[in-house]
């Protein structure tokens, strides 16, 4: 791009930023401070907790719209609504939820705009993807809100629900790790868009199937999902339902998923535990369109009309020991086999 279709590309994203943010840059940093009554140090940690770079003094990269949001989540603090580190934590987990959000959805409506799978845009197509954007921005925030606000009564029933006489470290969950079999070879085989339309698929059916059951969708990592219910027989149900998604789309290649339950410790938006090792090492050793889950799994279902349970031999998880698998197979599945 040459220095002339810079400084017009510049202009044009200052533009954009005025209509979506609603108020154009003309603001530095110490003046958003002065307005809003906020020291430089705190305006400072509450910028890098969003996630955003922290600018010189004299960049003119502010509007009213910061001085109004520095000013609400300051005001919690001094209402005394929440600690400063609470506040901070808060405007960290909304910085890096919403980073991803921002950008899955210009993906996606880049997608659109140019009715292909967006990758390579060139200029023209990412200049309109940026008009359209923030022509829907508007239109878009009322899903946002109702969208947070819904999730938030699922947390709180979630949260209650998990509540104990006494307190206790971390909660009981049924972990699950589906993953891609074969991913790595196949990566090899596709191109960028086949790529791209495979990770967009798989994400779509994993996090259909997982909702459809009323379990939590934790975080999709290229080839693996890893998810979990708060009833065992929940996340056996979606475990069951990956497989045959998986096995009836020609796009998404067969999987294999790993079972354990017990206590978590759910932080950040992620949980970590033994319980979600041993869930991720069983699926490390499955088989395709296997799933494989612990005792304590395969004790809560052993008894249900359409599931099948097999002990496996022992084997030796680095750095979990010894433990003895268990295969899981829908009566449907084994029924077919069988025949």
């Amino acid at each position: 791009m040459t220095e002339p279709e810079q400084r017009e590309s510049a202009r044009y994203v200052d533009d954009i930023e005025a209509q979506i943010m609603g108020h154009p840059r003309t603001l530095r940093r110490t003046d958003v401070g002065r307005i809003a009554g906020v020291s430089g140090e705190d305006m400072q940690r509450l910028w890098r907790a969003l996630g955003f770079a922290s600018p010189r003094d004299e960049d003119v990269l502010f509007s009213e719209a910061d001085v109004v949001a520095l000013r609400g989540v300051m005001n919690l603090v001094s209402d005394q609504e929440v600690d400063r580190a609470t506040a901070l934590s808060m405007a960290r987990a909304f910085g890096r939820s919403t980073d991803r959000l921002a950008m899955w959805q210009t993906q996606l409506i880049a997608d659109f705009v140019s009715g292909d799978d967006g990758i390579g845009l060139d200029r023209h197509t990412a200049l309109q993807t940026a008009q359209v954007t923030a022509e829907l921005a508007d239109r878009l925030e009322p899903l946002l809100v109702y969208a947070w606000r819904r999730n938030m009564t699922l947390a709180i029933s979630r949260m209650v629900a998990d509540s104990e006489p006494e307190s206790q470290v971390g909660v009981i969950r049924t972990v699950g790790f589906a993953d891609l079999v074969s991913f790595t070879q196949l990566v090899r085989q596709l191109s960028e868009r086949e790529l791209a339309q495979l990770v967009l698929r798989f994400e779509a059916l994993a996090s259909d199937v997982v909702s459809a059951h009323g379990g939590a969708l934790v975080k999709t990592v290229g080839d693996e999902v890893l998810f979990t219910h708060q009833e065992i027989e929940g996340a056996v149900d979606i475990a069951f339902d990956l497989l045959d998604a998986a096995a009836a789309d020609d796009l998404v290649p067969r999987m294999r998923v790993g079972m354990a339950t017990g206590r978590v410790l759910a932080r950040l938006g992620d949980i970590y535990g033994n319980t979600v090792n041993r869930a991720a090492r069983l699926t490390s050793v499955a088989r395709p369109g296997t799933v494989l889950a612990d005792a304590q799994v395969a004790t809560a279902v052993q008894d249900r009309p359409h599931v099948r349970t097999a002990a496996l031999d022992k084997i030796d998880l680095p750095g979990l020991g010894e433990l003895r698998p268990w295969a899981l197979q829908h009566k449907r599945d084994s029924d077919q086999g069988d025949a």
